[in-house]
């Protein structure tokens, strides 16, 4: 859990004052349609108003934009702020409110202020910009009537502040109120700023002070080696395993952010990729249930070539003009009933038969191709999007963005280089089992990479039959005891599309005896002289 109330966002903007007045706007990019990126220099300050992690922070890495177009308010954001020098930084009271204050001359000459008014409020969270007389600019997200009937947010309208319950303000609280409000349960009804982490801490009202005054305390507590607070307070969960610190709130933040893949750019990306891969399985599997509906409308194409010979057996009976006809038939040893075109001759009735028969017979067969190329696309973007949800770096998310591309299945966003970087076996994910070296793919160019390329004719080649997974490279021309196979089969299984407690097969052979069809989607390759193993995901 990230934990940010009044307090601690009041810690917050004491470090940005510190590190950001006076700094120049150089650059404002509209990273996403709820971040924006504000850079001073190489300094860059991120805003999100994500529902899900609504902060700021500082950066000094690049962010990526994922927007599509330009917006509105990143146009006025541009045109306001850039080029600006930031004046002030302060917060509303002990609300969840940084208000940021620029200045910048005119081509007239004139002195010209904005405000951006930060508001971290979960999924009310939002960006406003005012001019000087605090009349909005342009705001991030604008919200109807109906939706915050309270106050009107477009431009033109004057800011006004969020209705809020008034509160005491935690420099004024007594220890008498204090005690009181602690008695009741009531500090967070009561004391601006406070949170329920922050109050549950609260033992005593000069633990309170104590926290009120303190410096800045960032730190993050793990558990099981997964974050389960992060907190620039001097507060601590009920139980944890360790406890990291950090100089500054920022670095913090970025740390945090890294490990638990909540970066704008690894959301965002990760977001459009899935999107991607949606849209076609869904696709994919409507056109696999119409080909199934059409190859069972065709199944029975062999009886029209009997109908057929059963006419021509008896073509002399028919005349120009007959509706239909009984005739015997020697296939099923009974009579049937043949319909037929009265405007037709004979000939031209048996012709018309015979053509359904041929048509639906060519129509079964493309029908079954096309439902074997639709199930191994099927299979393909399974696989993608297994790689997907194992993805933990932006890096390599934009290798599986740059297959994709490379398929077709979106716009490029930039110009790629015609001659493509080989994936150099550095990149991929190595381990050492029992002394052997074992390196697997993470996607599905790593696994193309890997195994066509990196791999010798004698290194074993280990894969999940039949499920989405990463390709595993034995780096050795010897198998190793069965204890080690089973250890390595294992790893298969846990990068693979199945569940812990699944048992998969495994198959695994000699690199050599693998093969890449022409012109076959990337990860997919086809072998022989394969043995197998059955290993438990754990």
């Amino acid at each position: 859990m990230f934990y940010v109330d009044g307090i601690s966002l009041n810690k917050i903007t004491e470090e940005f004052k510190e590190q950001l007045t006076g700094k120049k706007v150089s650059k404002i990019i509209q990273t996403s349609s709820l971040a924006i990126s504000i850079n001073f220099g190489k300094l860059n300050l991120v805003l999100s108003c994500s529902p899900n992690l609504s902060i700021g922070y500082l950066s000094d890495k690049k962010e990526d934009n994922f927007m599509e177009e330009t917006t509105n308010f990143s146009l006025t954001l541009k045109k306001c702020l850039v080029g600006s020098l930031l004046m002030h930084v302060e917060q509303t009271g002990y609300d969840r409110i940084i208000v940021f204050t620029f200045s910048k001359l005119n081509e007239l000459g004139e002195l010209k202020v904005n405000k951006l008014y930060v508001e971290f409020m979960g999924k009310h969270s939002n960006l406003i910009l005012t001019d000087s007389q605090n009349k909005i600019v342009e705001l991030l997200k604008r919200f109807s009537i109906e939706e915050n009937a309270l106050r009107f947010l477009f431009p033109g309208a004057e800011y006004i502040h969020p209705v809020l319950e008034k509160k005491k303000n935690p420099n004024e609280l007594t220890k008498t109120e204090f005690e009181t409000y602690k008695s009741e349960n009531s500090l967070l009804q009561n004391v601006e700023g406070i949170g329920k982490t922050l109050s549950s801490n609260l033992s005593s009202y000069e633990k309170f002070k104590e926290i009120l005054n303190s410096k800045i305390t960032p730190k993050i507590f793990t558990k099981n080696n997964e974050p389960i607070l992060a907190t620039v307070l001097d507060i601590q969960p009920n139980s944890f395993d360790s406890e990291m610190t950090f100089p500054t709130y920022s670095e913090m933040v970025n740390y945090y952010l890294e490990i638990k893949n909540l970066s704008n750019s690894f959301k965002l990306l990760n977001d459009k990729l899935n999107n991607t891969i949606n849209r076609e399985i869904k696709k994919i599997e409507k056109t696999i249930k119409n080909l199934t509906i059409e190859i069972e409308d065709r199944k029975d194409f062999d009886r029209y070539r009997e109908i057929g010979d059963i006419l021509a057996a008896s073509l002399y009976l028919i005349k120009k003009g007959m509706n239909s006809i009984e005739l015997y038939d020697f296939y099923k040893d009974e009579m049937c009933k043949i319909d037929l075109d009265p405007l037709l001759t004979p000939e031209r009735n048996l012709e018309k038969i015979y053509k359904k028969y041929n048509k639906l017979k060519k129509g079964l067969e493309f029908s079954k191709k096309r439902l074997e190329e639709f199930n191994e696309a099927l299979k393909y973007f399974n696989g993608v999007k297994l790689f997907i949800t194992k993805s933990s770096n932006v890096n390599n998310l934009k290798l599986i963005e740059e297959e994709l591309q490379s398929q077709g299945y979106f716009k490029e966003s930039k110009k790629i280089s015609k001659k493509k970087k080989v994936v150099k076996e550095l990149s991929y994910e190595t381990t050492n089992i029992d002394g052997y070296t074992v390196l697997y793919g993470r996607n599905n160019l790593e696994n193309d990479n890997l195994t066509m390329k990196i791999a010798e004719r004698e290194d074993y080649w280990f894969h999940a039959k039949d499920i989405p997974g990463s390709h595993l490279i034995l780096k050795s021309s010897v198998l190793p005891d069965e204890s080690t196979i089973l250890k390595i089969a294992e790893l298969a299984a846990k990068m693979s599309k199945a569940t812990p407690g699944d048992k998969v097969t495994i198959d695994y052979t000699k690199k050599k005896y693998l093969n890449k069809p022409k012109g076959a989607k990337p990860g997919f390759v086809t072998y022989s002289n394969s043995n197998s193993i059955i290993a438990l995901v754990k």
